[in-house]
């Protein structure tokens, strides 16, 4: 275990090579993010518009989760090639299955009056969902990204390390190799600090979206 300051120096020193590292992990993180929030939203539609979709799919869809990331990586990797490619295609997996499970949790509990006031007032399924479930949903979706935001990180790593493709797992990796000890130290932090941002950023997103259910009592 180094010294703090010793890894501050090593930070210091290998600053270029940890942020060129640290823009490709990020940037596989960050897309991959995005891709399995949209697929994530929209399989939860459908879900919730069709109770037998949902009944069919669910089982399907936690097999496919309850297989180790480590083993399906290298299969990506032969199908998508050593690029960012695959590298976005494990962070979407990783992050996919949290932000189901929330948002179709968010659908189902959402404000049983205004689900009643919506029907007696001859509401489509399209204006119940968008006036009232998506809304109700915002928590439950916010939820799932704070735990899927660290799990892209991870992702993005696991599959550097798998891969070899550049990125902050792979240079964690070959610091260990060559017991650059300091340096494996100094990329964990900027991996932790990462994971952090994007919790802070989805906290800020989280109270100033849902600032319409913050009432007033003054």
């Amino acid at each position: 275990m180094p010294l703090p300051l010793d890894v501050l120096r090593a930070a210091r020193q290998n600053w270029t090579v940890i942020a060129g590292q640290a823009s490709v992990t990020l940037a596989a993180a960050t897309l991959g993010l995005a891709a399995s929030t949209v697929f994530a939203v929209g399989v939860a539609l459908c879900f919730s518009v069709s109770r037998n979709v949902a009944q069919m799919s669910l089982p399907l869809l936690m097999i496919f989760r309850s297989m180790p990331v480590a083993a399906v990586a290298p299969v990506m990797m032969l199908v998508l090639g050593r690029g960012i490619a695959t590298s976005l295609a494990v962070v979407t997996i990783v992050s996919f299955f949290p932000l189901l499970v929330n948002l179709v949790r968010g659908l189902e509990n959402a404000d049983r009056n205004a689900l009643e006031l919506l029907h007696v007032c001859g509401a489509s399924r399209w204006q119940t969902l968008r006036m009232v479930r998506l809304p109700f949903a915002l928590p439950y979706l916010f939820a799932g990204l704070r735990v899927a935001g660290a799990s892209a990180i991870l992702g993005a790593m696991l599959s550097e390390w798998i891969t070899g493709s550049k990125g902050l797992g792979n240079l964690i990796l070959e610091s260990g190799e060559m017991r650059e000890i300091e340096t494996l130290w100094a990329a964990v932090i900027v991996s932790v600090f990462f994971a952090m941002v994007v919790f802070w950023i989805t906290s800020a997103c989280e109270k100033r979206s849902l600032s319409w259910t913050q009432t007033d009592l003054a």
